[in-house]
C-alpha cells in the first residue's frame, strides 16, 4: 500500500499522540461500521479531538483511512530465510497476525468493499500487488534452488496461502479471534506444508 500524504497545518507542530490516536481510531470505526459510516465526524467524535485538528492533518476521510491502514501495515515482504517453507511461513504468519490483530477487521472491510468503493480500490491493489511481487521474488528463488518446480503457479500459491488465511479469519466468530491469534504459528506453519506439498 503506497504512502498516503498528509497535511499539517502551516506553523503548527503535529502531535504524534494525536496522530496515533486518531489512526487507530479510524481503524477501529472503519472495521465496524464500513465506508458507508466512515465520516470524519464520528471519528472526531469516538477520538475525542476537534474536527479542525483531523483536517490539519488530513483533507478528507479517504486520505485518513488510507494512511491510518499504511500506517499499520507492516509485512516483512522482503522475506528471504534461505527456504521457500521459511519465505512463506514468515509471510504467511505476518498476514494472519494483521487480520487477527486490532486492524483485521479493517482489512477484512477493505477487502470486501474495494470493488465497490473507488476511493478504495487503488489502495488495495496496491496491497495485492505487493503480495504478488513478494510471492514471485520467494517462488524465483525456489526455483533456483530446486526447491519447486519451473512451472509453479505464483497466482496458485499466492491464491491458496492468502485464501486460506482469510477464509480462516472471516469463517471464526469474533469470539474465537483471540484462541485463532494463538494458534498462528501452528496454522501457518500446516498451510504452508499443505501448499507446498500440492506445489511439488
Amino acid at each position: 500500500m503506497g504512502r498516503t500524504t498528509t497535511s499539517a497545518g502551516a506553523g503548527r507542530p503535529r502531535d504524534p499522540e494525536v496522530d496515533q490516536r486518531v489512526r487507530d481510531t479510524a481503524c477501529r470505526l472503519y472495521g465496524r461500521v464500513g465506508w458507508a459510516g466512515f465520516t470524519i465526524d464520528a471519528v472526531a467524535r469516538e477520538a475525542r479531538v476537534g474536527k479542525s485538528s483531523i483536517y490539519l492533518r488530513w483533507p478528507d476521510n479517504t486520505a485518513l483511512l488510507l494512511d491510518a491502514l499504511e500506517a499499520r501495515v507492516d509485512i516483512p515482504f522482503e522475506v528471504d530465510t534461505g527456504s521457500v517453507r521459511g519465505d512463506l511461513i514468515v509471510l504467511s504468519r505476518s498476514i494472519f497476525t494483521l487480520l487477527t490483530g486490532d486492524i483485521g477487521d479493517a482489512l477484512l472491510r477493505l477487502c470486501g468493499e474495494a470493488r465497490m468503493v473507488p476511493e478504495l480500490a487503488p489502495r488495495w491493489e496496491a496491497f495485492i500487488t505487493a503480495h504478488v511481487t513478494a510471492m514471485r521474488a520467494i517462488t524465483r528463488r525456489a526455483i533456483d534452488r530446486n526447491d519447486l518446480s519451473r512451472d509453479t503457479s505464483v497466482t496458485l500459491l499466492l491464491d491458496a496461502l492468502l485464501g486460506g488465511i482469510l477464509m480462516q479469519c472471516l469463517t471464526t466468530p469474533p469470539a474465537q479471534i483471540p484462541r485463532l491469534a494463538q494458534e498462528a504459528d501452528t496454522y501457518c506453519e500446516g498451510l504452508v506444508d499443505l501448499v507446498l506439498a500440492a506445489a511439488r
